[in-house]
């Protein structure tokens, strides 16, 4: 790809990212004729408040010893439905031995968030033998449940382009027995109804063809919303105990607007400190810095929104700026090593080409190595650390990868795009006015 050709993408990369982060980008889309995109920064409970809803757990019927395992047991599966990327901020957590307390960031809806934890979700799948009258047939149990399901998603029918749970058992016993309750539904001329809390989500429907690869498919005339959430209740697990709800309110940010405002001026303040060093110091070099910068805070911010789109939304909180911020410091960084790099080359009387190829390229190691090293650690923060943790761990992770890119994709086409200029040659704009330098 040529040089040129990086750079009006890199372009173009720029005012599609500044379109999209845009704090009104729907407004801005509403005068290009465009309808309502969707996307958003989604803020935890800390930023915009939320929902407080306590449930009470119905534990009379278990041992005493039993009891603190089936409310870890339930916290883990509300956990799983209301946060099953483990990156939303929520908090789930036990108070007065069986009581659940669930702080749901910036939620509008109360009454299908309060369905998604309420419910049960006890899937089962049951025949319907062949009769003469179907509507006195009574389902007999096949013995197959939610715990026998694998993994559910979101699929679209081919077809109809419909949208459709898709199963996949576990393998062994489950899809062994699974197969046989469909040969036998197709030999007999039965029908396979599901239903998740004794409600119907699918059929009753006849089987034209045995399932023996463990893959099925529910389809209900489903919205896309109702698909998502079946799928959702049904990889959490049903509940172990059943659970009330016996309070409900809303609450406001947790740190308040003032102290939002205060940290966002925080931050202003110190990507400003780091802008003039870098102008101060590398000066022109500094300055494609400073626009590689620029380039990396809009491109992250229109990550952020674009994972709304997703089923695993980025939501941001006070930790998850500290860990964009962090990332940005990255960035810098590795600017930084390549920038130095390239006046070790200079002084040595390299001509700017082969300073800059050179600077990129001793450089390069140090900025893997130590981007690298963070990303291991995001990753353990990740897997072990609290929610809160993990919503750090995701925006420090990806903002290492979008500031890797910049400074060694965009810095670099930036710079050789300007060594071709009379002007990015002159070895006194990038702190070294004594250097003998080729041009």
């Amino acid at each position: 790809m040529s040089l040129r050709v990086k750079f009006f993408l890199i372009l173009l990369l720029t005012v599609v990212t500044a379109a999209l982060a845009y704090p009104r980008e729907d407004a801005l889309f509403k005068r290009l004729g465009l309808e309502k995109t969707g996307l958003q920064l989604r803020q935890g409970l800390d930023l915009q408040g939320g929902a407080h809803l306590v449930y009470q757990a119905d534990t009379k019927q278990l041992a005493a010893g039993d009891k603190a395992k089936a409310m870890d047991a339930l916290v883990d599966v509300i956990q799983k439905r209301v946060n099953p990327s483990g990156t939303s901020e929520i908090n789930v957590q036990t108070a007065s031995g069986d009581r659940v307390i669930v702080e749901l960031p910036g939620v509008k809806d109360l009454g299908e968030a309060k369905d998604a934890i309420g419910r049960t979700a006890q899937l089962s799948f049951m025949e319907i033998p062949p009769a003469a009258n179907p509507q006195q047939a009574m389902p007999v149990e096949t013995g197959i449940t939610g715990k026998d399901v694998d993994r559910a998603e979101v699929t679209f029918d081919p077809t109809s382009g419909a949208p459709v749970v898709s199963l996949r058992l576990k393998g062994g016993e489950a899809t062994k027995r699974f197969a046989e309750v469909t040969t036998k539904i197709n030999q007999t001329g039965g029908q396979l109804v599901t239903l998740l809390d004794q409600d119907v989500v699918f059929g009753p429907a006849t089987v034209s063809n045995p399932i023996t690869d463990g893959n099925a498919q529910l389809q209900g005339n489903f919205s896309v919303e109702e698909a998502k959430q079946i799928a959702q209740l049904i990889n959490a697990g049903a509940l172990p105990v059943p659970v009330a709800l016996v309070e409900q309110r809303t609450v406001g940010a947790t740190l308040g607007q003032e102290s939002v405002a205060r940290s966002i001026v925080a931050g202003l303040i110190g990507l400003g400190v780091v802008a003039a060093f870098m102008l101060l110091y590398y000066r022109l070099a500094g300055a494609l810095a400073v626009l590689a910068l620029a380039i990396y805070t809009l491109l992250t911010l229109t990550l952020y929104k674009l994972s709304a789109l997703t089923p695993y939304p980025i939501v941001l909180t006070l930790a998850g700026i500290a860990g964009f911020i962090l990332s940005i410091g990255m960035a810098v960084d590795a600017n930084i090593l390549i920038f130095e790099r390239m006046k070790e080359e200079l002084r040595t009387g390299k001509s700017f080409t082969s300073a800059i190829e050179a600077g990129f390229d001793r450089a390069w190691s140090s900025i893997r190595d130590s981007n690298v090293s963070t990303l291991i650690t995001t990753v353990i923060l990740y897997q072990f650390g609290a929610p809160i943790i993990k919503g750090f761990a995701v925006t420090l992770g990806l903002g290492v990868l979008v500031s890797m890119f910049t400074a060694v994709v965009v810095s670099r086409t930036l710079l050789r795009m300007l060594i071709r200029t009379k002007l990015g040659r002159q070895p006194r704009l990038y702190g070294l006015p004594r250097a003998e330098v080729k041009v």
